[in-house]
């Protein structure tokens, strides 16, 4: 008997069950739910979880009304990052390792299986003004929803059904990362981003080499105290923040996601 399945698993056609400070809305599968967020979010709806009814996968996004300039701000994408690492922990059998790379991808033994992102509505000056809207989402492969993809793709790409987690349906991973996602962002507004940022770092892949969409490869040093990655290229150091990140590397989801 596995130790690690629920006696009552949760059914995708359930809602979620949420703290307090945050309530959810079902979205259709095939929905850009990243773009429904931004949506809700710049209509001032804050603490809505957007997420879609897609079995396959876990895709949802916290829609925050932030504090901070947008430089402080982009300390959520790791914030959730931790989260949905942790949620997958605590779910998952042990043998489903869960590492990152900068600047938002989620892998499992290696294989990628998720992506989070950040958005922020724009703002003049991003050291000093504060968005007046910020989403955090995160994309997690439950299993394949087309199992016809060619041999490299099944080797670089996996699941959590591959790995060995198959039976932790989408309501449970969602409910746990809000949670540690909270949990996080408590800690983050006591102790500033030194702790999201130690924990970040001991799950990051080895393999730091990264190559951005016109084809130069940069080393990945770091992450500073803001949240923007440390990119080595030539020797020369150069400090990358989210939203630059997403410029060079591509700002896409899951590829069958993107594909619709």
């Amino acid at each position: 008997m596995n130790l690690y399945y629920e006696d009552v698993p949760a059914s995708n056609d359930e809602a979620p069950q949420l703290p307090p400070l945050l309530r959810s809305e079902a979205m259709e599968a095939g929905t850009d739910i990243l773009a429904k967020a931004i949506s809700r979010a710049a209509a001032g709806k804050v603490g809505l979880v957007c997420y879609s009814q897609a079995a396959h996968v876990l895709d949802m996004a916290i829609t925050l009304a932030p504090e901070v300039p947008v430089i402080q701000a982009q300390q959520m994408h790791y914030t959730m990052m931790n989260a949905v690492g942790d949620a997958i922990g605590a779910l998952a059998p042990p043998e489903v390792g869960v590492r990152y790379s900068f600047p938002g991808n989620i892998l499992f033994n290696r294989g990628h299986a998720g992506v989070v992102r950040l958005s922020a509505a724009p703002t003049a000056n991003p050291e000093k003004d504060i968005p007046d809207w910020l989403v955090v989402s995160t994309q997690i492969r439950l299993d394949f929803a087309d199992t016809n993809h060619d041999t490299d793709y099944r080797m670089a790409n996996t699941s959590l059904a591959e790995e060995g987690g198959g039976f932790i349906s989408r309501t449970r991973l969602l409910e746990s990362s809000c949670r540690h996602f909270l949990v996080w962002l408590h800690q983050w507004e006591e102790e500033g981003f030194k702790p999201v940022h130690e924990k970040w770092l001991k799950r990051i892949e080895d393999n730091t080499m990264l190559t951005a969409q016109n084809g130069t490869a940069f080393n990945f040093v770091g992450v500073d105290d803001t949240g923007a990655g440390l990119l080595s290229e030539a020797d020369m150091v150069r400090s990358v923040s989210l939203a630059e990140a997403a410029s060079l590397f591509g700002k896409s989801g899951l590829a069958e996601l993107e594909q619709g």
